[in-house]
């Protein structure tokens, strides 16, 4: 007899790291669906059940780390880590919702953050001195954002916004300094894919030019 292997929590669904029943998380759904209709806000599936008194702030908390560094070790940086590293770093980070259309970062503007896409979809792209804007990708859950800027002081040469409503991971790059220097093989993992997405990027402008 073949041992089944025990299902995956999927990092898009708080519910997979919570001890609550179906019902409980389809009724939190049901009221998130409401609440976004009547104040445009979407609410987190984690405070609703909080309000609703079924499940408790720690029992939240502990989700949202679990969470975190389930959508951390899906991205290509920090994929090599260990659970015990990965809860380390995910300490850095916290969440941010961008809804449909909103940009959250501005080419030619400072913003010395790295992001991680935890859910949903985003498109990168460039704006030239006339105002024309060319696209550069699409970029979907467990990409990272604005590492190239770790370099740069945070300098942006590209805008991104979200396609899609999207759940983000948002470190300081101080923070991520203090950890690269305790974890070098995470820095050399960092700083290749900092390379392969400049080259392509510098492909990409060179063709628009």
């Amino acid at each position: 007899m073949t041992d089944i292997e025990p299902k995956k929590p999927d990092p898009r669904k708080l519910g997979d790291f919570l001890v609550v029943s179906k019902g409980a998380i389809s009724n939190a759904v049901e009221k998130q669906i409401s609440t976004y209709a009547s104040s445009g806000q979407l609410k987190p599936i984690g405070e609703i059940l909080l309000e609703q008194g079924i499940i408790t702030k720690d029992e939240l908390d502990n989700s949202l780390r679990n969470q975190r560094i389930a959508r951390l070790a899906g991205c290509p940086v920090f994929a090599s880590l260990t659970k015990t590293e990965l809860s380390a770093l995910s300490k850095y980070f916290t969440e941010v919702n961008v809804a449909p259309g909103e940009q959250f970062i501005m080419q030619g503007e400072e913003d010395p953050s790295m992001y991680v896409i935890g859910s949903g979809l985003v498109e990168v792209y460039r704006v030239d001195n006339a105002g024309n804007e060319f696209p550069i990708a699409q970029v979907g859950e467990g990409e990272p954002i604005g590492e190239m800027g770790y370099f740069s002081g945070g300098r942006r040469n590209a805008s991104v916004r979200a396609i899609h409503p999207a759940i983000l991971l948002k470190a300081k790059y101080e923070d991520l300094t203090h950890y690269f220097e305790n974890v070098p093989r995470v820095a050399m993992a960092f700083t290749q894919v900092i390379e392969y997405r400049r080259k392509e990027l510098e492909k990409i402008t060179s063709n628009n030019e």
